[in-house]
């Protein structure tokens, strides 16, 4: 008998991030209309010096976790509505985590680790690798955030097999390492749909989606992880559509059932 999973998902952005459409409103309307029993924003961490980019300014985060208050009040009889981060980890700014994460309307931080840090302290975008040493700098970085504590999932971990790069020995190395990682920490993993949204690419070893990579993920089965799908929505009709419907589906024929709470 199959089981049918309740509607949640806690991978949430909104125009605050000046790369997602629309209110934090219009993604809690279109959740009740998908009669999800949770969503969680999570948009992206800001920096005071900016040095990512594409994500709200210091000065709105208190702005966007009263704005996120109010509308948990608002639904309160619909939807029970969670506000955090997604934000990179580096290793010297652990008192910006504790910082985020002392805040009264902060329930949550993801890591969603678009750049990853070198041991000389070199930040790296994932987007533009030049190696496939590289995926094992990104994985080590995972597991160090993983490490902290302070990440309550890891957004996308296999997001860095999104380059058009050889999936080699490195690449298998990076996925154990993930994958010990998370076991030994505790840490749940992300099944990203928007992945599937991005739809299929071309590359050097033939044609596959940039994320989520299947070879990763069958190793998940049977590896006592915790793993949550996110929508990573940057729309409000995206808060739970058909591909985040696929994303369940795919999971569910590789045997790892989604969990919904949080």
């Amino acid at each position: 008998m199959e089981v049918t999973l309740e509607r949640v998902n806690y991978h949430c952005h909104c125009e605050r991030c000046r790369h997602a459409r629309g209110p934090a409103r219009a993604y809690v309307e279109e959740a009740v209309r998908k009669n999800l029993v949770r969503l969680g924003f999570s948009d992206h961490m800001p920096w005071p010096d900016d040095r990512f980019g594409l994500r709200m300014p210091c000065a709105e985060i208190q702005d966007y976790m009263e704005e996120i208050r109010r509308l948990k009040e608002e639904f309160a009889d619909r939807l029970h509505i969670l506000c955090g981060f997604e934000g990179e980890y580096v290793r010297e700014e652990r008192d910006y985590y504790e910082k985020l994460l002392a805040e009264p309307g902060c329930d949550y931080l993801l890591l969603g680790q678009h750049f990853c840090e070198t041991r000389q302290g070199e930040l790296i975008n994932v987007y533009s690798l030049t190696d496939t040493a590289q995926y094992e700098t990104y994985a080590e970085n995972l597991v160090e955030a993983m490490k902290t504590g302070y990440f309550r999932c890891i957004a996308h971990p296999d997001l860095i097999f999104l380059n058009d790069l050889a999936l080699d020995i490195h690449c298998e190395r990076a996925c154990d390492i993930i994958l010990e990682g998370a076991a030994r920490y505790g840490a749940a993993l992300e099944y990203n749909a928007n992945g599937f949204r991005r739809g299929l690419h071309r590359f050097v070893d033939g044609e596959r989606y940039q994320y989520p990579l299947e070879r990763f993920w069958d190793q998940v089965r049977g590896a006592h992880i915790d793993v949550y799908v996110g929508s990573d929505c940057h729309d409000p009709g995206q808060v739970y559509d058909e591909f985040v419907e696929l994303a369940i589906d795919r999971l569910r024929e590789k045997g790892i059932a989604a969990r919904t709470d949080w």
